[in-house]
């Protein structure tokens, strides 16, 4: 694998982005959960880690993105931030932390980045929730907005399929990418929408698109770390690009090592570790003395 130079490497920004949008250089952007991960694919030179509820449902096994916990994103975006000198971090808002009120909302987005270190924040934008996204730019702190499949909304948009395919659906869509513009976001991600749908956003919005199953004609594509290896207690989605599959390694070596240690042949003598004579010895006679005083006592 040949890594970047990292000597020719700085900081990733928001301005960034919209300068490689400018230049016609498409953005990479990748789920990240954990801290060896994060390492390695800042070494490889991603432009934009997403810490999203995808992590969560994948590695900790909730069925559905309502039921993550926001201390969960918490203690991931902190295992990312803490090992990440390059890529621009994105933590995402927990479920329902910026619906109720402006306050609430910053206040939230401002502990995923003073106690999380994340340099961004994650919303499921809406034309419900746009004025408190606009608060959270307002406060100082960057919104990438993700429109189309919203996990948090499933049961709102009747299940994970395509969304935006009819013609009222790609309506709503580009209205909200309209108002999350509005609203100060430096980014829109768009998940699981018609090619078509992204093309034109692409075509119309000053701002970078970010293409999640949704066609090839983004500024940029995201994929989930979990979904790219085949890591991940539920099935990766069929629109999702799988470029290799750790299950069938992780599992051989599982079986392995099992296999091992049931016959006995794990751990072998290179990977034992043993006293030196001597100490040996020394201990042999402290035991000896121990006993000999126990027997002795009355």
């Amino acid at each position: 694998m040949v890594m970047m130079n990292m000597s020719n490497r700085s900081k990733i920004y928001p301005q960034k982005l919209h300068s490689m949008r400018d230049r016609g250089e498409k953005i990479v952007a990748l789920g990240v959960y954990d801290s060896p991960m994060a390492a390695w694919a800042d070494e490889v030179g991603f432009d934009v880690f997403i810490i999203g509820n995808s992590g969560p449902m994948s590695l900790f096994g909730h069925k559905t993105s309502t039921t993550v916990k926001p201390e969960e994103l918490l203690f991931m975006t902190q295992a990312v931030s803490r090992v990440t000198n390059y890529a621009l971090i994105v933590a995402t808002m927990p479920y329902m932390s910026y619906a109720a009120s402006l306050e609430e909302s910053v206040r939230t987005a401002a502990w995923m980045v003073s106690e999380g270190g994340a340099d961004c924040v994650q919303c499921h934008g809406s034309l419900y929730n746009a004025d408190f996204i606009e608060g959270i730019v307002g406060a100082g702190i960057p919104v990438l907005a993700h429109l189309g499949l919203q996990s948090v909304r499933k049961t709102m948009q009747g299940g994970y399929g395509l969304k935006g395919g009819r013609a009222d659906e790609a309506k709503l869509i580009i209205d909200e990418a309209i108002a999350m513009t509005k609203a100060g976001v430096f980014a829109v991600l768009l998940e699981n929408v018609p090619s078509e749908l992204t093309e034109y956003l692409c075509d119309t919005l000053s701002i970078p698109i970010i293409s999640l199953g949704s066609g090839s004609k983004a500024d940029g594509v995201y994929l989930v770390s979990a979904d790219l290896m085949g890591y991940s207690v539920f099935q990766a989605p069929s629109n999702a690009g799988q470029f290799t599959n750790v299950q069938i390694e992780i599992k051989k070596a599982l079986k392995s090592y099992k296999s091992s240690a049931r016959a006995g042949n794990y751990p072998t003598s290179e990977q034992t570790r043993n006293m030196d004579a001597k100490e040996l010895a020394n201990l042999k006679k402290l035991i000896e003395t121990t006993e000999k005083s126990k027997k002795h006592k009355p």
